[in-house]
């Protein structure tokens, strides 16, 4: 396998990794779920960082989205009306590698807020509800 092989696709099990982090499960349920230590799934979740950058779980999964390394989400209409501000938080979330303390930007209180109108178990999970509702700019294009 070529450098640039490795580094242009995730492997099936960072693929599982990523998609029960995106559906709200935490390090200890996915790891139980994919039979695996959370010791190793913290490990793998280390090598996807290697492949889109660092930042938080939610960061990585946008990140992932974007570059096509994994399947957008099925769209879907949001169940509710989010204000432009919700908006804004949202795009924080997803696109800053750590977005508390971002200049301006979100605050933890106003992301709690954001998780619980919009129903998300987890900032990953609120992520893939983004790209579901289509709140959140799809995939770079292809190069």
């Amino acid at each position: 396998m070529s450098l640039h092989t490795r580094y242009d696709r995730l492997t099936p099990t960072e693929v599982l990794i990523l998609t029960c982090l995106a559906n709200g499960l935490t390090t200890v349920a996915a790891a139980a779920k994919l039979r695996i230590k959370p010791e190793t799934l913290m490990s793998r979740l280390r090598g996807v960082r290697l492949k889109v950058g660092d930042g938080s779980r939610a960061y990585v999964l946008h990140r992932c989205y974007t570059q096509r390394l994994l399947d957008l989400p099925l769209p879907a209409e949001a169940p509710v009306l989010f204000t432009h501000e919700e908006q804004r938080v949202w795009n924080v979330i997803a696109t800053y590698p750590t977005p508390v303390g971002v200049p301006g930007g979100a605050t933890r209180a106003a992301i709690r807020a954001l998780m619980d109108k919009a129903g998300a178990k987890s900032e990953p999970h609120l992520v893939k509800l983004g790209h579901q509702y289509g709140l959140l700019t799809g995939p770079e294009p292809r190069r």
